[in-house]
Order: C-alpha cells, then structure tokens, then sequence
C-alpha cells in the first residue's frame, strides 16, 4: 500500500511541476497542460487522503513511518492548497465568461492589442448579451466608476495603479484617456488583456470603465473580477491621497 501511494504521490507532484513549467515554457499546449493538472490535483488530493489513513493507521499500530513518505504526503498536500489559494471559493463558482467590463453596454474596445498577439484562444471582440447577462448576475458591483475629479487626473493615476500592480502597460493615448495593458497570472502564467477608459462627465468629473479579458479558457475562475476590483480599490485609495494633498 505505502508503495503505491509513493509511486502516485511521485508521479502526482511531478506531473504538476512538469505542466506549470512546460506551458510557462511554450512547450505545452494549453489545453493539454490544464488537464494533465487538474488530474495531477485530483491525484495529489487521494494520495493525501490514503497517506493520512495510512498514518493514522500505523499509529494505532505502533508502527513507525519513513520521513520519506510523510515528507511525499506534504508535498502533494501543498499542491491542491496552493491551487485553492489561487482560485479561491470565488473562483470555484464563477460563471463559464472570461471577458469582464464594468460598462456591459460600452465596454471599452482594445485599440491598440492585436489578436494575433501572443497564444490565444478567445476573441478581444466583447461577446455580447449572454455574457453580461452572467456577469452581472454573479458580479453585480463590477461597475463604471464615477468619481469627483478631472478626467486627466484620473488617468494619471490609474496608469500609476496599473504600474503598481503589476500589468504591463502596452499602450496609451493620452489624447482619448485610454491605455491597454497585459496581467500575468501567477501560477500558471496565464495572460490576460486589459483595456482602460477615462471619460469627461461634467467640467470636473469622470468615469473610468475597465475592461479584462483571458486571453484562454472558457471560465476565468473569476480572475478579471477579482483583477478589476484590486484596480479599483487601489484607484479609489490613491485619488483620496490626491485630494487630501491638494487641500
């Protein structure tokens, strides 16, 4: 028995490493790479389950266990924790859409990204009604944001939050407020899009609308949701720093 879990646990842990690596490399297709993960997980997370039994059983036995194989059982215990952790409960429930905007009506167009930029799978064109039909449904506070400042203002903080979270700012055109820009995922190495607009609303007022789309996969696992909300939580934090500087 425990030479079976030790073959499997093997096997399991070297399968996950083995696929982040390769599809991080190009050297794995993406669908290939996703499924031998997933089975690896699953793998991983019976192995667990068999070597926990398996101590707990040699306890009651008296019998001593090799450092070898619990050291294998945390292992694999680590790899479906940190798959967890990047998911998250959200991401185990989100609806099967990767293109998320916070204006469903108008979303902001990628001017500048090309679709023959990069491996993709999905289409920068918004797909229309059925998908903010689902996004709103399960991301209803994802929406345009309003704020009391001028527009110009607004998008040379929000090319300063994107910088500081990381995205690679591809693009800009600072005459129509608009930037793009690219988000890694940090497992898997996934890249998403990500297009920004700022518009005028009155003589001191904007809105600011963002768009993020995977670039693979049919569901998201709710990473451009979560993505748009870190963006504007940080907006929101540091337009305040501004104003109370200004006073």
């Amino acid at each position: 028995m425990i030479k079976i879990i030790n073959r499997a646990g093997q096997g399991a842990f070297l399968t996950v490493v083995v696929t982040i690596v390769s599809y991080r490399a190009e050297v794995m297709p993406f669908r290939l790479a996703f499924m031998l993960f997933i089975i690896a997980l699953l793998l991983c997370t019976l192995v667990v389950a068999a070597g926990l039994i398996t101590l707990t059983v040699g306890g009651f036995r008296k019998k001593p266990m090799r450092g070898e194989f619990m050291l294998l059982i945390v292992a694999c215990a680590i790899c479906p924790s940190v798959a967890f952790f990047s998911v998250g409960v959200d991401g185990l429930r989100a609806p099967m859409i990767h293109d998320i905007s916070t204006d469903t009506n108008d979303p902001p167009a990628f001017i500048f990204t090309r679709e023959d930029e990069g491996y993709r799978e999905n289409s920068l064109v918004y797909p229309g009604a059925d998908v903010s039909g689902q996004q709103l449904q399960a991301y209803p506070d994802i929406k345009t944001l309003e704020l009391d400042m001028m527009p110009r203002a607004v998008y040379q903080k929000a090319l300063f939050v994107a910088s500081l979270l990381g995205w690679n700012i591809s693009a800009q055109d600072p005459l129509i407020l608009h930037f793009e820009a690219q988000a890694t995922t940090p497992l898997f190495g996934f890249v998403d899009d990500i297009a920004v607009r700022v518009k005028a609303v009155g003589d001191d007022s904007s809105v600011i609308d963002i768009r993020s789309v995977s670039r693979v996969g049919v569901s998201d696992f709710a990473a451009n949701a979560k993505r748009i909300r870190l963006f504007s939580v940080h907006l929101k934090q540091e337009l305040a720093n501004l104003k109370q500087a200004q006073q």
